[in-house]
């Protein structure tokens, strides 16, 4: 397909949406803030955005490209992940169609669809590439793993709007979660998205596998002052009583190293792969305990 092609086919499904919420402004007043990003249809009068897009209100206001305006509600949310889902009855538009971003390869052309600074019309199209693949983003209160990059412009407002194939296929969902960077974006892989939704369409809700653990994260600083063997990982401080990893074998003082074959960098590490497991009955872990490397196979318990 060609790029007029594939917006054609995509773009109907493209939506605006508009927030209103309540902050307390430095002299102690509250004060009525607006926002704005971007959405895409992902199932019959559901759609999907980042988290931080709605964040903070109940009121979710969508409007389509042919100027209808709906007013919806927050469905369900994954804050870790910066995904949310939004209700909107009687929206009438047919779901567009989700890809496979485990199939994507570097160097791919994509284009990326959304409401940069809540402009109103028709949704802005840039294009571009896949720059890099699995890219981890620190920022202060977070961490996002997996992330796809591209050169394709994403600016304030594109924010939850779809990345899209050439063949018209939702692979990520763009976000701005770096902000005043030129030439560099980020999307979350629309793989993660189809986890929370099926869930979602299975629950009614979105379900999140539990180890039942408290643990901290090592740092240098931890592992030198307790003298622990390692620099990195999440360090076991209790166990609950008939948990997933109690069951297991998991024990205090136990220190996690990774799941899955993918190594823990800290406890929002770890809470963001099991997130991303939702769909998985087991895990294994990679444990070291005193001097030794242990694997323990986990069977989830979602809340």
């Amino acid at each position: 397909m060609n790029t007029e092609e594939v917006v054609e086919k995509v773009i109907n499904g493209v939506v605006n949406i508009n927030v209103q919420k309540m902050v307390i402004d430095r002299y102690m007043r509250m004060e009525e803030m607006h926002g704005s990003g971007s959405g895409f249809v992902i199932c019959k009068d559901v759609v999907a955005t980042n988290y931080h897009v709605v964040s903070g209100t109940e009121d979710v206001f969508v409007t389509t490209i042919d100027g209808r305006n709906f007013k919806g509600r927050i469905y369900d949310f994954d804050k870790t992940l910066d995904l949310a889902f939004v209700k909107v009855d009687n929206l009438g538009i047919d779901p567009l169609i989700l890809g496979d971003s485990d199939r994507i390869k570097v160097g791919e052309m994509v284009l990326a669809i959304g409401n940069p600074l809540g402009i109103l019309g028709s949704p802005t199209v840039t294009f571009g590439i896949i720059s890099a693949l699995k890219r981890t983003i620190y920022t202060d209160d977070s961490i996002y793993e997996n992330l796809i990059q591209t050169d394709a412009a994403i600016n304030p407002g594109n924010s939850g709007g779809p990345l899209v194939n050439m063949r018209g296929e939702i692979i990520g969902i763009t976000s701005t979660i770096i902000a005043n960077v030129q030439g560099i974006g980020f999307a979350i892989p629309i793989n993660t998205l189809k986890v929370l939704l099926n869930s979602l369409q299975k629950y009614g809700k979105i379900v999140k596998p539990t180890l039942g653990i408290r643990g901290v994260t090592i740092n240098d600083m931890i592992a030198e002052y307790y003298r622990l063997p390692v620099r990195q990982g999440v360090w076991v401080l209790d166990v609950q009583r008939g948990g997933p990893a109690d069951r297991a074998g998991l024990k205090r003082g136990d220190i996690i190293l990774e799941l899955d074959d993918k190594e823990v960098i800290g406890i929002e590490d770890l809470r963001y792969k099991l997130e991303t497991l939702m769909d998985k009955d087991s895990s294994e872990l990679l444990v070291m305990r005193k001097n030794d490397k242990i694997r323990l196979k986990v069977t989830h318990i979602s809340e």
